[in-house]
C-alpha cells in the first residue's frame, strides 16, 4: 500500500480512474443510474484487486469524490493525487475519455460537468 497526498492505494490507475470517475459524477449534483452503470462496467473490465472488494473502495471513493466537490483545497490534492495516479499520457487520455462518456450517459452534459471537464483537461493533458 502506498500513501500520496493522504490518501491510501494499492492499484494506481484503477483506482484513480474510479475515483476520477465519482468526482465526475458528482459534478453537478444529480446522480443518474446510467452514470453509476457506466462506473460499474468499466469496473467489470479492470483486475481489480481481491484483497479490496472493490464495494469496500467504492464507499471511500465516493466519500473522497463528495469531500472533493465541497473542499477546494482537499479537491485540489484529490485531484493532483488522481493525476499522479494515472500516470501515462495515454491513461490520462482514456481516463479523459471516460469522463466525457460519463457527463453524456444521462443524455446531457450540465455546465457544470463541462466546467469540470474543462478544469480536468488542463490537469491532465
Amino acid at each position: 500500500m502506498v500513501r500520496i497526498s493522504g490518501f491510501e492505494f494499492r492499484h494506481f490507475p484503477h483506482e484513480a480512474i474510479v475515483d476520477l470517475l465519482n468526482y465526475c459524477m458528482y459534478a453537478d449534483n444529480l446522480i443518474f443510474l446510467a452514470e453509476d452503470r457506466l462506473i460499474t462496467d468499466t469496473v467489470a473490465k479492470f483486475n481489480w484487486d481481491p484483497k479490496v472488494p472493490f464495494d469496500q473502495f467504492d464507499v471511500r471513493s465516493i466519500d473522497n469524490a463528495r469531500n472533493a466537490t465541497e473542499n477546494q483545497g482537499y479537491r485540489d490534492r484529490f485531484l493532483a493525487s488522481i493525476r499522479d495516479r494515472l500516470g501515462t499520457d495515454a491513461v490520462k487520455g482514456q481516463a479523459l475519455d471516460l469522463c466525457q462518456e460519463l457527463f453524456v450517459a444521462d443524455g446531457a452534459r450540465s455546465d457544470e460537468e463541462d466546467a469540470v471537464l474543462q478544469n480536468l483537461r488542463k490537469l491532465l493533458e
